[in-house]
């Protein structure tokens, strides 16, 4: 699906333009499919719009247009630790997806990670294992978690993962993330393309956060262009960094030069982990073998002693997956494998980022007395 979807050349498309998957299935038929997505996608949206609620304090959504792999849990971490760390008490409003139960729940802040991401989903794990101060409340109806997140009280702004396309909450800032190597893919919606809403709907957007911008002169073309099309929408651009390698959540980031030209082998179930894979190399790591599975994968025995096989075929010295995998590995296996804690650098945007997210919210906290 992925060279369906998304062409070599990095653009915003004017249009859907399925054409180069003729060769696997006729673009009028991909098209027609589009269309009748389209249609159901209106008619449900101006449902939700019509129920739409205003909860008494700032929401922040961070979400994006197309089917995964632009980053937006990191950047939900990233923005609830500098909510935290600016006074703000916040609170993750996450659907949880592949979760057991329909009910809006809290995610208990101790447990089994591999049994809470089974009952909650592996994002959610994720998010609370590194912002433990932030609650997480789980449950497919926003406003209904959000009302139960300030019931239970201690937070004053709520900010949503993946929430672009639940328009039943209103938000005080919606942050829209485009990856900067391959932003709209063909602009088609699904199923001709990786789109779940039109580009045109990008018109909601308070702001624009290109990912995956490695160097200025990446993100330069896209932002000129985004600005065009979108008169008034501030468009920043950060990058992922490989902060360093743990064995264990919680212990302490072995510095990157330790695995400079180790022989590892690399597995993850997520959107799009060649994009993972590849911040991987740019490290320096010898990596003799990568494993990929299906995004949100529940790993059984055999997947492990296919990666154990994997890394004796390759005299691997090291397993290393993702934090948002390692959620969902069972505690029996963890121990055998080390996590890629990944980061969000604004660089030189980082200021602007911060001052429009402060601004957004209409207010700050009071000083505490000393």
């Amino acid at each position: 699906m992925h060279g369906l979807w998304y062409p070599r050349e990095a653009m915003v498309p004017t249009g859907c333009n399925p054409e180069a998957s003729a060769h696997i299935i006729p673009p009028a038929l991909l098209k027609a499919a589009s269309k009748l997505y389209e249609k159901g996608l209106q008619r449900d949206q101006a449902k939700l719009l019509k129920k739409r609620v205003k909860l008494p304090v700032p929401v922040i959504s961070i979400g994006n247009l197309s089917m995964g792999g632009t980053g937006k849990t990191p950047l939900t971490i990233w923005m609830c630790e500098f909510l935290l760390k600016t006074g703000f008490h916040p609170a993750v409003l996450t659907r949880g997806y592949g979760r057991r139960g329909k009910n809006s729940a809290r995610l208990p802040s101790a447990g089994d990670q591999g049994e809470l991401s089974y009952l909650f989903g592996d994002e959610p794990v994720m998010i609370s294992s590194y912002m433990p101060k932030a609650p997480v409340w789980v449950g497919r109806d926003r406003a209904i978690s959000g009302k139960a997140a300030l019931a239970a009280g201690g937070v004053d702004v709520l900010v949503l993962d993946d929430g672009f396309q639940h328009l039943s909450l209103e938000r005080d800032l919606d942050v829209v993330l485009l990856d900067c190597r391959s932003p709209l893919g063909n602009g088609c919606v699904l199923p001709a393309g990786p789109l779940r809403e039109p580009v045109s709907n990008l018109k909601r957007a308070d702001v624009f956060v290109l990912t995956r911008a490695d160097r200025d002169i990446d993100s330069a073309p896209l932002k000129d262009t985004l600005r065009s099309l979108f008169r008034g929408v501030p468009v920043f651009a950060c990058r992922h960094a490989v902060k360093g390698i743990t064995l264990k959540k919680g212990a302490p980031l072995f510095d990157l030069d330790s695995f400079l030209d180790r022989r590892v082998v690399v597995f993850a179930g997520i959107a799009r982990p060649e994009l993972f894979f590849a911040d991987l190399r740019k490290t320096g790591m010898d990596i003799c073998k990568t494993l990929s599975f299906p995004d949100h994968h529940r790993y059984s025995a055999a997947d492990f002693s296919m990666i154990f096989r994997a890394a004796s075929e390759h005299d691997a010295e090291v397993i290393i997956t993702t934090a948002k995998d390692s959620a969902r590995i069972p505690l029996p296996y963890r121990g055998a494998f080390a996590v890629a804690e990944i980061g969000i650098d604004f660089g030189a945007d980082r200021q602007g980022f911060c001052d429009l997210t402060i601004r957004s919210i209409g207010w700050v906290p009071p000083v505490s007395a000393p």
